[in-house]
């Protein structure tokens, strides 16, 4: 049923909790989320527009972002009440049910109750994140992803995963924790996560300044130039960092990260790289696996159907390449384009036929290349990257030796 004299054009799309809170978003003809709506003390219905209803039929219809897209920034409106609620805290409560029902005899999580790994920071809980501001950020491999804003200010991400409920509890919430102990400035760290069965919420702190995808295919602005070598430079290098970092305190995994892509590296203000998604190869669903971490796009995996210590050294050549060059990857490193074949393997091996015959029409054209000596160090992380991306295993570099020959790359 539509909400009592709802705008003419718009849609309602509602969803309810078994705590009698009902929220109602409205869809323009574009099917962007545009308003929000909650029941006030005497559980009548205001809108941001002011209109009132005394009554509305729900449905449990969540709303999903239709596809990634790091540069929408859907702005949720407040309530009239004062209070605005995110996309964020509403998937969590239709999602988890705010602790519902899960399998007969299955423990259910209780209410809202978020679990922290850091001991570092103030706590908040699920009703915190459903009194915050909202932007839907979009949907990757994984699944949907949110940006909440605390009354205080905080800015956080509530990210869904629903590939992980195969995963024991026990194993899952021993594996954040684990995660929560990894401490380095290359590393985005855990904040919390919420553990149901069929999905799981993990929360990250907001980033500002984007991802490394954005800031090399994005639109331009006086704000947001294109990436001087300088800084293309360092955040490869704290990319490796970063990666070597996990390899030296996860031994026992054979690709510590396992989905390293320009997407998953953020920017910080001061261009230092901070990795995500990490490590979660250990709790994603066996099944599933192959077709969503980036690791599995490897040409050792198409060949063998197997990955090694050396697959996270391929991703990183791929993202060295893409740095570099510029050069759109990601439409052969999403989720159901297969596995590495002609596309991913024309896409490297057209970068290193220009390297080899006119190398300086390999780097991308906004990179100022202010003399020969910048050039000449340009070229020779270029060369690092085709080196980390080669077929043959026995030719590729390993970790420590790529960080190696990267650390001794100059800035001119």
């Amino acid at each position: 049923m539509r909400p009592y004299n709802a705008p003419t054009g718009l849609g309602a799309v509602s969803c309810s909790s078994p705590r009698h809170t009902s929220y109602t978003w409205y869809r323009n003809k574009r099917k962007e989320v545009v308003h929000l709506s909650s029941k006030n003390r005497n559980n009548r219905h205001i809108y941001p527009t002011g209109l009132v209803s005394d009554h509305i039929a729900f449905s449990p219809i969540l709303p999903e972002p239709q596809e990634p897209n790091t540069n929408t920034r859907e702005e949720l409106s407040p309530p009239s009440n004062g209070k605005t609620v995110s996309a964020a805290a509403v998937a969590a409560v239709a999602s988890t049910d705010m602790g519902g029902s899960g399998r007969k005899g299955e423990p259910q999580q209780q209410a809202g109750k978020l679990s922290f790994v850091r001991d570092d920071r103030q706590k908040f809980d699920l009703q915190d994140l459903m009194r915050a501001s909202a932007e839907v950020l979009g949907s990757g491999n994984f699944g949907a992803s949110y940006k909440a804003v605390l009354v205080d200010g905080e800015a956080l991400v509530v990210k869904r995963f629903k590939q992980m409920n195969n995963v024991a509890k026990e194993d899952f919430h021993e594996h954040m924790r684990r995660l929560g102990r990894l401490k380095h400035p290359n590393l985005l760290p855990l904040v919390a996560y919420l553990y149901r069965k069929e999905e799981k919420l993990l929360v990250f702190d907001f980033v500002h300044n984007g991802s490394l995808a954005t800031h090399l295919h994005g639109k331009r602005s006086a704000e947001q130039p294109g990436l001087s070598w300088a800084n293309r430079l360092k955040i490869i290098k704290g990319v490796a960092k970063g990666l070597t970092y996990l390899y030296s305190e996860l031994p026992t995994l054979t690709v510590p990260h396992g989905h390293l892509k320009s997407s998953n590296v953020l920017i910080d203000n001061n261009f230092n790289p901070l990795l995500m998604d990490y490590t979660l190869a250990p709790v994603v669903n066996p099944s599933q696996v192959h077709e969503i971490l980036v690791a599995y796009k490897s040409p050792e995996y198409a060949q063998k159907g197997s990955i090694c210590k050396k697959t996270d050294v391929w991703c990183l050549g791929v993202l060295i390449l893409e740095t570099l060059t510029g050069k759109l990857v990601a439409k052969y490193l999403a989720q159901g384009c297969g596995q590495y074949g002609s596309d991913l393997a024309g896409w490297i091996s057209a970068i290193v036929g220009e390297a080899t015959t006119n190398i300086t029409q390999v780097f991308d054209k906004e990179i100022e290349i202010s003399t020969d000596s910048c050039r000449v160090e340009m070229e020779k992380l270029l060369q690092i990257g085709i080196a980390c991306c080669q077929e043959d295993l026995d030719k590729r570099l390993d970790l420590e030796e790529a960080l190696k020959q990267i650390e001794q790359v100059q800035e001119s």
